[in-house]
């Protein structure tokens, strides 16, 4: 699903102008004073990330995820002697759908380095096995990995699914018929974050309004335990 830039601008008007109902005046005003317009495109792909990353898996489009083979991902490997896997992130990874060996039965979520469960595989019996698995984000200099712990068998393959970051500045309103690439049930959200995104500047009060309201639509399960 996509929609246009020019729709995505005319939509958060309508989402701000929704909420603020006793300043019909600003609106018009701003965009006169700061291009109103501007500042809401170039919020678009801030807040496409947000939404893309944050939302429940099954409100994503399966056509967005990409996949890595052992073959195709650079540097994986599994060291032949502890049996561990290691993975070399791509740089413009948004967020991890699945990412396990061909052993593992599950995929767990990663977890960082600095975590407790992190610290346990230095310890080889108490670190994960196949049938118990560890994903494990790290860094080396400026590079981020993903160690496996850990395979069955060092002839254990890779299976990586993942969404790339959407560009956050490909977008202007020289082109207004430009598309952006929405999941179908992310679209109210999307709106409503990027009016969220450009209130921030102007009233603070709104802003968190339509933030709450854009959390709604992204995953209302999510936000009824806020509330509690």
């Amino acid at each position: 699903m996509s929609l246009t830039v020019g729709t995505i601008v005319s939509q958060v008007r309508s989402a701000i102008d929704e909420v603020m109902q006793n300043d019909s005046d600003f609106l018009r005003e701003s965009n006169d004073e700061l291009n109103l317009t501007d500042i809401i495109i170039s919020k678009i792909g801030f807040a496409l990330q947000h939404v893309v990353e944050n939302a429940p898996i099954e409100k994503l489009d399966s056509d967005a995820f990409e996949t890595l083979s052992s073959e195709e991902a650079d540097g994986f490997s599994v060291d032949g002697t502890s049996l561990v896997g290691k993975l070399k992130i791509p740089t413009d990874l948004l967020r991890i759908i699945d990412a396990r060996l061909s052993s593992w039965t599950r995929f767990p979520i990663p977890v960082t380095d600095m975590s407790q469960v992190a610290l346990m595989q230095q310890d080889e019996y108490a670190r994960g096995s196949y049938d118990r698995p560890v994903n494990i984000l790290t860094y080396e200099g400026t590079d981020r990995y993903l160690m496996m712990y850990c395979a069955k068998t060092a002839s254990d393959t890779l299976n990586f699914t993942f969404i790339r970051k959407p560009k956050a500045d490909e977008y202007s309103a020289d082109n207004p018929n430009k598309e952006v690439k929405v999941p179908s049930l992310l679209e109210a959200s999307l709106i409503y974050q990027i009016a969220g995104l450009t209130m921030v500047a102007f009233r603070e009060e709104v802003a968190a309004s339509l933030f709450a309201i854009a959390q709604r639509y992204l995953d209302p399960e999510q936000q009824r335990i806020t509330d509690e």
